[in-house]
């Protein structure tokens, strides 16, 4: 595993290209910082990548995947966004929160194959945000759990993923680690699945 220690605010460029290359040309699998804990992900059109991490996680296996995007424009392309869906989304992102949505055909079945939906992340990560625009798509992506916890320390991510992951980029241990809110936006309203790192207020809706 090649590991990059990134600034997390001024990421080093050739650490991001380094790690952009290893993920589109190598179809290779990342371990990365989030707003909320370490993600694991691959390129969405690399489906062996997406097959490692499944086999990763075999033993977690309601552990979803969400995509990581990098600005709307991705965002649109793989899921159904409304014009309020947009609105609201505006509102929250970047930052920790996963958002379900009805998927295109884009989506690979691999990622979601019971429903056609997908969550997508657009966490508040300059590390990450500028990774996936470097990629040119979204991160396929779970997240980092060891025995059971959420992963936010990288020296602990490093032995546990040594064998497995092609690459890291270690922005440091990440402060109050916790997972993102979950809201789904399949049906009229919103609602909240989850309530993590991020606020959220349903009487505003």
């Amino acid at each position: 595993m090649q590991i990059y220690e990134v600034h997390p605010v001024n990421p080093q460029k050739r650490y991001l290209e380094a790690a952009a290359h290893t993920l589109t040309h190598e179809g290779g699998i990342a371990v990365y910082p989030t707003d909320s804990v370490y993600g694991l992900g691959a390129c969405v059109t690399n489906p062996k990548g997406i097959d490692k991490i499944v086999r990763l996680i075999e033993k977690d296996k309601n552990r979803p995947f969400s995509f990581i995007c990098s600005d709307f424009s991705q965002v649109s392309r793989y899921v159904r966004l409304s014009n309020a869906h947009y609105k609201l989304m505006k509102r929250y992102l970047p930052g920790p929160y996963t958002f379900i949505l009805d998927a295109t055909n884009l989506v690979p079945k691999r990622i979601s194959p019971k429903r056609r939906t997908v969550g997508i992340r657009m966490p508040e990560s300059i590390v990450t945000l500028e990774l996936v625009k470097l990629i040119g798509e979204p991160l396929a992506n779970t997240s980092v759990n060891i025995a059971g916890e959420l992963a936010f320390d990288p020296k602990e991510i490093k032995s546990a993923v040594k064998h497995e992951v092609d690459v890291m980029l270690d922005a440091g241990p990440l402060d109050t680690p916790e997972p993102s809110t979950v809201v789904d936006l399949t049906g009229g309203e919103p609602v909240l699945v989850r309530l993590g790192k991020g606020e959220w207020d349903e009487s505003d809706y």
